[in-house]
């Protein structure tokens, strides 16, 4: 691995906190320095929680970057984040950056807010955006306010001690208040994915039929059929569609038997999405916009963030309220349903072809981009990889991150004009149906995040293998994309070591950027902890070494119990010593077979070379050579 993860992160953190951290001056003179929200993009709810995650989340997923207990961060992390203060001033104030955002981003009632703002591009330049659509909550709010109040929680509940400790009444009241505005935000963000949940039906014979029908049709049957397989496909689903019964989606009309649909996040809270009721309180729950149909993108960001509330480290912590846990209940069920639909359509057939194969990916509304590839990856991987069992689907899905990767201009050069730049700037544009009935244009949110988003996919991917050769093949690429993004990390200026400048490896782009994007930056630093978390897990097991080593592990214990025998093991002390401690190496590779095979067969080796190399000596002992 070249990346150097931790590394990496630390360096993100020095790079944030330098860019982040500016000089103030109050009315009476006195200068200090307080945090500056925004980057490339004004400040905004969404932007905001992307860069305080950049910030919270490697400190809860990576244990040694945890800064939260003065006592045990590490000097580096103190190095990183030297800015911000000493051991004790660390936490203090990135607590009170928590209370900031979770005021900045709540209405003059104290009632969050999760809008876009600045992340919505009017189609139309000349027309003015209103109040009401900058406004308007999206789903990627509510999805990033999961992680980002998750990690908020994990922090505050780490400080605690330290508070405690310092003996200070108004801190400790202080970090109280915070906690209450979290759940706050926490609850609403569960509530806003429930409400934009989508599950949208049409006949075979519309243009979002006939659409779906193309893609999946890989053998040229005729569509009467592929109506019957993806019927019979989707039993399962449908049934477990019948069980969503909190806020938008249910069965929405797909029991009929003719019908084909869709299923997802919508953009935002769904037109006419009922409101959860067993939650106390709704003032969060705002009416619905968007169409209600699901996107690929924010179908992908809502089911990270869901993901994120099962983790095992979340679920030990245990500090979910029991309406929390209720709302979470409800979104697994949607978690479950949306990958497994997801991994049905991409592999329908399961033929020797898969539609996913079929690079691009076509959407039921006539867009083709590598991108939607990559996110149907994201969706269906988990899928794969635990419902499925083995590595066969895996390694076709390897195969696809493959392929989108020399696709996508990263693995091989660009082509002057090659269309597949767009995909990195300005970004895939994906139309926000129905934001223009709130009296303004029509607009776009442009995705602009392929390159970390497949970094994310390589690692995922790989860590589910137990191939190893396959395994090796994704790590490999997953280098060649870190170079990439190495390559595209802003040089100079305020922003320098963080990301995005893609003209440093597209130079037709031309544009340069001052600031950074927050957006991109948070996707790297999600890429970097996943390839922390693969380095520090088991490396993969290769059967055949494993069987080998058992194999080489039973004659070295055969030849060392006949050294015993000939009463070597009551010899001379030097020599005993000796036979004894290959009994040591024999035990401890036994050990360690199952987790490390190549270890197990290394000890084994040298094992039987010492046993070898004793036996010879007896012998030679023996005859007086």
């Amino acid at each position: 691995m070249k990346m150097q993860p931790r590394q990496q992160l630390l360096d993100i953190w020095k790079a944030q906190v330098a860019y982040c951290l500016r000089p103030v001056v109050e009315e009476d003179g006195r200068e200090h320095k307080a945090w500056h929200w925004g980057g490339r993009n004004d400040s905004d709810a969404v932007g905001d929680a992307q860069q305080l995650l950049c910030l919270l989340y490697p400190a809860q997923e990576l244990p040694e970057l945890s800064y939260a207990d003065p006592d045990s961060t590490s000097d580096a992390v103190l190095d990183a984040l030297a800015g911000l203060g000493d051991p004790i001033e660390i936490p203090i104030r990135v607590m009170r950056i928590i209370r900031e955002y979770m005021v900045k981003h709540s209405d003059e009632a104290g009632v969050p807010v999760y809008s876009g703002g600045s992340n919505m591009h009017r189609t139309d330049r000349s027309v003015k955006a209103s109040p009401e659509q900058r406004a308007v909550d999206v789903t990627e709010g509510f999805a990033l306010a999961i992680p980002l109040c998750i990690t908020s929680l994990t922090f505050l509940a780490d400080f605690a001690p330290t508070v405690d400790r310092l003996g200070r009444t108004t801190l400790s009241k202080e970090r109280r208040e915070i906690e209450e505005m979290v759940h706050r935000r926490l609850v609403g963000a569960l509530t806003g994915l429930l409400r934009s949940f989508s599950v949208s039906t049409f006949d075979a014979d519309t243009a979002f039929g006939r659409q779906l029908i193309d893609l999946i049709n890989v053998d040229g049957l005729a569509s009467r059929k592929i109506v019957s397989r993806f019927r019979a496909a989707s039993q399962e689903i449908i049934g477990s569609l019948r069980d969503i019964t909190v806020g938008s989606g249910g069965t929405a009309g797909v029991e009929a038997p003719t019908k084909l649909f869709e299923i997802g996040w919508s953009w935002s809270v769904v037109e006419k999405a009922p409101e959860v009721e067993i939650v106390a309180d709704r003032s969060t729950q705002r009416p619905g916009r968007a169409q209600d149909a699901p996107y690929l993108y924010f179908t992908v960001v809502a089911i990270e963030a869901i993901s994120a509330l099962f983790s095992p480290r979340v679920m030990r912590r245990n500090f979910l309220t029991d309406e929390e846990q209720q709302l979470t209940q409800s979104l697994q069920l949607r978690l479950d349903v949306t990958r497994r639909y997801w991994a049905m359509v991409a592999s329908f057939g399961g033929g020797s072809k898969w539609p996913l194969e079929d690079v691009p990916w076509r959407t039921t509304d006539g867009l083709e981009y590598d991108y939607y590839s990559l996110l149907v990856c994201a969706v269906s991987t988990d899928a794969f990889g635990a419902q499925r069992g083995g590595d066969d689907d895996l390694l076709r899905l390897g195969d696809v991150l493959i392929e989108l990767a020399n696709r996508g201009r990263i693995t091989r050069r660009a082509m002057a004009g090659d269309r597949s730049i767009e995909m990195h700037f300005p970004g895939v544009r994906s139309e926000l149906t129905g934001i223009e009935k709130l009296d303004g244009p029509a607009m776009i949110w442009n995705m602009v995040d392929f390159a970390p988003l497949l970094l994310k996919r390589l690692y995922h991917a790989a860590s589910l293998l137990v191939t190893i050769g396959a395994r090796a093949e994704l790590l490999e690429v997953a280098d060649l994309v870190w170079e990439h993004l190495s390559r595209r990390r802003i040089r100079d200026g305020a922003a320098a070591r963080l990301w995005d400048q893609p003209v440093q490896v597209y130079e037709e782009l031309e544009k340069w950027f001052e600031d950074p994007s927050w957006h991109f930056t948070v996707r790297v630093v999600e890429a970097m902890v996943l390839a922390a978390q693969f380095a520090s897990s088991a490396p993969a097991r290769s059967r055949s070494l494993e069987n080998l080593a058992e194999e080489l592990l039973v004659e070295a214990e055969h030849v060392y119990d006949q050294e015993l025998l000939r009463g070597s093991g009551n010899a001379g002390p030097s020599l005993a010593q000796e036979i004894h401690a290959v009994g040591t190496t024999i035990r401890h590779a036994k050990e360690v077979v199952d987790e490390r095979p190549g270890t197990a067969f290394a000890l084994g080796i040298r094992a039987l070379l010492e046993l070898d190399r004793l036996i010879a000596a007896g012998r030679d002992a023996e005859t007086g050579v």
